[in-house]
């Protein structure tokens, strides 16, 4: 289950042509492969590599398959999408108006530059400190034997792709690793609400020098959908962007 916020936004989402072009000049210059399909059938994929990106005239030109049914197929269809991996980076763009053409007296398609792309850096070890004045919020269901359900709020420490680290100053949760919360429902500020299942990995007390001890238990995502992964990343992105904003002095 996802809940977001009406004016949740894809932080991921590059739209400018200077910056779309340079991504697909450093995918060229690696020689990185790329995963190539008609729209909607991922199963009919070749691997390929950029041979050419036109910045006057916005065509991207690529390797073509040794088979020709599937280069018929790619011709005809009217996007094609692209997706590959770069220094734990994920990139993702459609392109249009598939043709055929040569390079450097090769075989080749070329293609209209896509109008926008997607780049993920993975972040799954990757945490950000959540601002105290700001706290994002984790809300569980705590079911323990010969007790009453009891619902709990406590407040995040901080966040990655790959799991939060919860504070229970007040010993409302249970202090045992390998435990699973499930249906947690984090309150992310400014993006909204996701419900995913939490794995205890550690247990933590801090002791603060008033002596207050101060419980920090270590969690993972469990299972976690991509769409709820792009809801943290999201949220994980605005910390950043506000974070070096207040570097910088705005």
């Amino acid at each position: 289950m996802l809940i977001s916020s009406d004016h949740d936004e894809d932080p991921f989402l590059i739209t400018g042509e200077l910056e779309i072009g340079a991504i697909l000049r450093s995918i060229q210059r690696a020689a990185a492969l790329l995963r190539m399909y008609p729209e909607g059938k991922p199963d009919h994929s070749i691997m390929t590599t950029i041979l050419e990106y036109n910045a006057d005239t916005r065509q991207l030109i690529v390797d073509c398959s040794s088979e020709s049914e599937f280069n018929e197929r790619l011709v005809k269809a009217p996007n094609v999408v692209f997706d590959t991996h770069m220094d734990q980076i994920t990139i993702h763009f459609k392109a249009e108006n598939p043709q055929s053409t040569t390079h450097d007296g090769q075989p080749a398609f070329v293609f209209s530059a896509p109008k926008s792309l997607r780049r993920v850096q993975r972040r799954e070890f990757y945490r950000v400190e959540v601002p105290v004045g700001e706290p994002a919020t984790c809300t569980l269901l705590i079911l323990e034997s010969g007790q009453k359900p009891r619902r709990v709020q406590v407040k995040l420490k901080d966040i990655s792709g790959g799991g939060v680290a919860l504070l229970d100053p007040d010993n409302q949760l249970p202090r045992q690793s390998g435990i699973t919360f499930e249906n947690a429902r984090l309150t992310l500020p400014e993006v909204g609400e996701a419900v995913v299942d939490l794995e205890v990995l550690r247990v933590h007390t801090n002791v603060l020098p008033n002596k207050k001890e101060i419980v920090e238990l270590a969690c993972r995502f469990k299972n976690i959908p991509n769409p709820t992964l792009m809801l943290v990343q999201g949220y994980i992105g605005r910390l950043e962007r506000r974070l070096n904003a207040k570097r910088r002095g705005y």
